[in-house]
């Protein structure tokens, strides 16, 4: 957070002193984007904080958005309530870092992909194409990946469509978001960068990330294919279920706990929620699901501290309390709980015969 601070107030003064600050890294968005707010209103990180925690709300709205559309009322509030009061969601939306509004713009991304799924609009795709430019500068990766998510998905999500027009879209798609990325200075649909990248690379990236007290599996070793395939189960158990209630991760851990016995406690509705979206809305079903997926295993193979997958795994949760609030609409349990309350609150509300 000071580290974006600092950058941030560098580049306002270069601004207002007629100069430029050069940005040397991948994921620049961040740092100019604390320049601008401090270029027009002074130094003030607490502003940028206050606009981390509307994003933060936001995010709620298009999960809502998201689940209304799929689900119903009643999944809607809860996936607006997960998101809003999720206790991470929380944390990372009060620091002066950019994962509230990486996933602002994951989950926009993905509202407007099962619009689209739903009815192809050219203007919601080059809409779509935007919002990837600015995740780009954020979190290149993310872009790149959920770009290819959405081609890889949209001629067998999007149902309704005859096949010949599903090729014709996707192949628009595939096009435009292609450019895009090859703009921002990734190659074709991110090629230049997924070409760079093998088992190895992988490797670094996950000794690298292999520090301090939350590091886990330091030793492990991406030579071949079969070396990150005998890892990936390790990596996804510790992707879904850690930090451990027993594990140490400093400050968080106060808040750590909790949530992650709470976690547990959501994934049990998961299946449930797959299975009611999957029979109602196919298409949208197969997106997300592959997502999820995509998401989910490249953070598990490049993921070696705990501290790490706590925070880079809220963007994989966010979507998946879609499927969530979809199971958990139907518990018996959940609507004993809230009938009582209703019942406390309106003891002489009519009903109707």
């Amino acid at each position: 957070a000071i580290y974006y601070e600092q950058i941030g107030r560098l580049i306002a003064e270069a601004w207002h002193n007629g100069t430029h600050l050069d940005i040397n890294k991948n994921n620049f968005g961040y740092q100019y984007w604390n320049g601008i707010i401090y270029y027009f209103a002074g130094f003030k990180p607490d502003l940028v904080i206050i606009i981390n925690s509307i994003a933060s709300v936001c995010i709620g709205l298009n999960l809502y958005f998201i689940a209304l559309k799929l689900s119903g009322p009643k999944a809607a509030k809860i996936s607006y309530a997960l998101a809003i009061y999720y206790p991470s969601a929380i944390l990372w939306s009060s620091l002066n870092l950019k994962d509230s509004l990486v996933i602002f713009l994951i989950t926009l991304i993905v509202k407007h992909t099962l619009e689209l799924i739903e009815e192809y609009k050219l203007g919601r795709l080059l809409l779509i194409s935007l919002l990837l430019m600015a995740l780009v500068t954020m979190r290149f990766y993310a872009g790149i990946l959920i770009a290819i998510c959405i081609a890889l998905s949209y001629i067998f999500a999007a149902s309704k469509f005859p096949w010949l027009q599903r090729i014709a879209y996707s192949f628009a798609i595939v096009i435009i978001a292609g450019f895009v990325l090859q703009q921002m200075g990734y190659g074709f649909m991110g090629t230049d960068y997924i070409l760079s990248q093998n088992f190895e690379t992988i490797g670094e990236q996950h000794q690298n990330a292999a520090y301090g007290e939350g590091a886990f599996a330091e030793d492990v070793q991406f030579d071949s294919f079969f070396d990150a395939l005998k890892y990936l189960p390790i990596g996804v158990f510790y992707f879904l279920f850690a930090p451990f209630p027993w594990q140490s991760i400093g400050a968080i851990r106060i808040l750590a706990v909790p949530e992650m016995l709470f976690l547990y406690f959501l994934y049990s509705y998961f299946i449930a929620g797959f299975k009611q979206i999957w029979r109602t809305q196919r298409g949208a079903c197969l997106f997300l699901l592959l997502f999820i997926l995509a998401f989910g295993l490249i953070y598990s193979l490049g993921s070696a501290n705990i501290g790490g997958v706590y925070r880079v795994r809220l963007q994989v949760i966010m979507v998946a309390f879609i499927f969530i609030s979809t199971g958990m609409q139907n518990s018996w349990a959940l609507n004993k709980i809230f009938g009582r309350f209703t019942k406390k609150n309106y003891p002489n509300q009519p009903t109707c015969l």
